[in-house]
Formats: C-alpha cells, sequence, structure tokens
C-alpha cells in the first residue's frame, strides 16, 4: 500500500533548514497567514515537479502531484452523517468505542463540538480516526477532518470557489515542510487531538499527513495546512470554521441539546468516488 511504503520513507527522510512542529493554540483563529502561497498549476503538468519553488516538491514525496486518487481505499469519508441526541440503543461496531461493553460513548471521549445559531453538533475523534472526513451541512456546507499519523484536525467550510464541494480520502499522503505545518497550528487553523484523550492533547505531528480531494476538481488537499497543493485549486485556501475539542462528558454539559454523530452504518459512506 502507498500509505505503508510512504512512511518508511517519512522515517529515513529529513528536510533540509526547516524549523521544528510546536503546539496548535486552538482552532479559532483565522486571520493569521502562513509564509509562503503555492504556485498555481494544473494537476496533469508532469515538468511541474521540477520547479523547486512550488509548495508541493518541497514536501515528501515531491511528485505529489503525479499521483492519482485510490479508487475503492479502505478509509471512506463520511457523505450523508446521521445524529441522535446519545449512542445508547443503536447496534455499532465496538471499533468506535474505548469500552467495549458500554452501549454509549463515555464521558472522557474526544469530540469536536461546533455551534451555530443556538444549536450543537459533536464528532467523536474515535469515528472520525476510522473516516478521517465528514461532509456535513451545519451552518452551510461544513468539512470535519482528522489525520490520525499528524493527530491534527481541521474545521472548514466546504465552499470552493462559492460553490458546496464534497471531499474525499485520496489514499495517499504528503509530508508538507513543517515550517507550514508549525504555521497552521500556530495560528489555529489546525489543532493537536488525539483520539481518546481529552486531557492531554498532543500538538500536531509533522508527518505524512492525510490527503484530501474535492469531487469536483480533483484537486489534491494538504489535510494539516487546509491548502490544496495540486491542481486546478492549488493555492487556495479553506475558510476555518470555529470548533472546540473537549471531551463529550464536557460538552454535553455545557450544551445539553447537542446532537452526536453516529458511526457507519448510520452515518453513510456512499455516493463518494465521483469520476
Amino acid at each position: 500500500m502507498r500509505r505503508r511504503r510512504l512512511l518508511s520513507a517519512l522515517a529515513a527522510g529529513s528536510l533540509a533548514g526547516l524549523s521544528g512542529c510546536s503546539g496548535s493554540e486552538g482552532a479559532d483563529d483565522t486571520t493569521a497567514d502562513r509564509a509562503a502561497t503555492a504556485d498555481r498549476w494544473g494537476a496533469t503538468t508532469v515538468s511541474r515537479a521540477g520547479n523547486a519553488t512550488t509548495l508541493a516538491v518541497n514536501g515528501i514525496p515531491g511528485e505529489i502531484c503525479t499521483s492519482e486518487v485510490i479508487e475503492n481505499f479502505s478509509i471512506r469519508e463520511i457523505t450523508a452523517p446521521a445524529f441522535a441526541d446519545s449512542w445508547v440503543g443503536y447496534d455499532l461496531s465496538p471499533k468506535y468505542k474505548r469500552v467495549r461493553e458500554d452501549p454509549g460513548l463515555t464521558d472522557e471521549a474526544v469530540v469536536v463540538g461546533v455551534e451555530h445559531d443556538g444549536r450543537a453538533r459533536a464528532y467523536p475523534l474515535s469515528v472520525l480516526w476510522f473516516h478521517e472526513i465528514v461532509n456535513d451541512s451545519f451552518g452551510g456546507p461544513l468539512l470535519v477532518t482528522y489525520c490520525s499519523i499528524c493527530r491534527s484536525g481541521l474545521v472548514a467550510s466546504r465552499l470552493v470557489d462559492g460553490e458546496p464541494t464534497r471531499f474525499g480520502v485520496s489514499g495517499q499522503l504528503w509530508k508538507p515542510p513543517d515550517r507550514y505545518v508549525t504555521a497552521s497550528a500556530r495560528s489555529g487553523r489546525a489543532f493537536g487531538a488525539d483520539r481518546w484523550n481529552a486531557s492531554e492533547l498532543p500538538a500536531v505531528v509533522d508527518g505524512g499527513n492525510l490527503v484530501m480531494y474535492d469531487e469536483r476538481s480533483r484537486s489534491f488537499w494538504s489535510q494539516a495546512i487546509g491548502e490544496a497543493i495540486c491542481g486546478e485549486h492549488a493555492g487556495t485556501r479553506l475558510a476555518i470554521r470555529a470548533s472546540t475539542l473537549t471531551s463529550w462528558g464536557a460538552w454535553r454539559s455545557s450544551h445539553p441539546e447537542t446532537r452526536l454523530l453516529l458511526p457507519p452504518p448510520h452515518s453513510s459512506t456512499e455516493l463518494s468516488r465521483e469520476g
């Protein structure tokens, strides 16, 4: 599998002259800019890989833009999320729950909370761990993402050029230059999160990062920096939505009417991989 091969390469490789990665300071600040922007070029231009000034070629692998979406990849994004007051009463796979015999979500479980117009939704990290992307509509087109390798979370609008856009898991991994990951974390675009531990949240890790693609143009997007790195939309940045990283017990206490994301099969992973 390409993702496994890339992880070996990431362990052996390094980027000269780049600073280390530091922790996140939150997920609400949308104003800070990173140090540079990517050049714009099309996803089918092979010669672009020789342009050392582009963002994509300074990551690992530098030829990411010559890669393709892996169709029928094992990680499936959620395309039609379903919600309930709790998980109690639903037949759920044990993989989503830390305590297998518990019928619901434990109070200590990590969730990403989003508010809009007096309403609230919670997205458990245990679900995002396995599906990485949730395409939702809540206060407008909403994208909730998580990369289990980088421990990086990002919540954004799914509007691209003013159009609602569905995102998928490409099956590829790409390691951004760490100064970009650091800038994204410090500005609050990305936040560090652990699947189970809400009390000890880690920094975003600069590693092989989830490569998303939008199903309209099939451009590649780096999840950790929230920006398109290849294709028609290269250089376009996602607009960050305010979110809260906390435990399910704390979120439910402060938002008693919140709705909780249900994992598949209640939430659908169908209608994806459009050409």
